[in-house]
């Protein structure tokens, strides 16, 4: 055989390969997707973005009148879900707020911010709690702030 065939046989082996992957992933996505609400359908890699066009606000609102008052966009990689009425947001920020409470987990996160323990990055619970007090009486208690006075006053000068 020679070089040119070898050549195409891999190509033709690894777009194969690509193809495979592609459909299979998609249907392992779309599985995981059916208690999503309604949204738009949204381009491939954009998503949802080029739809909201110059006044998202009003761009949201039609898709509020035609999807309902919860959707479901995609907005670049990040999947979103949208409250448009102030009953959807209430469910989302008081009956259900320990669910949505917690960041999603990044590498820089984890990697500068002590494995994701900090007081930004940690999930909530008592040892978020505890980070908030400490925060709250030692760095910005009133007691703290007397101490820190003088270079305050420096600074301003």
């Amino acid at each position: 055989m020679t070089f040119d065939t070898l050549f195409l046989r891999e190509i033709g082996v690894s777009i194969i390969i690509f193809f495979i992957s592609h459909l299979s992933i998609r249907l392992i996505l779309r599985s995981n997707s059916k208690n999503l609400p309604p949204g738009p359908k949204g381009w491939p890699i954009l998503g949802a973005l080029p739809l909201l066009g110059t006044m998202p606000h009003v761009t949201l609102t039609n898709m509020a009148k035609k999807f309902g008052p919860i959707m479901f966009l995609k907005m670049g990689t990040c999947d979103t879900v949208v409250a448009s009425t102030p009953d959807a947001a209430r469910a989302f920020l008081k009956t259900l707020d320990h669910t949505f409470s917690n960041r999603p987990t990044i590498a820089g996160a984890t990697h500068l911010g002590y494995n994701s323990q900090d007081l930004v990055f940690a999930d909530y619970g008592p040892k978020w709690k505890l980070l908030r007090k400490l925060t709250n009486l030692h760095m910005l208690g009133w007691k703290a702030l007397q101490d820190w006075t003088h270079v305050r006053a420096i600074e301003v000068i």
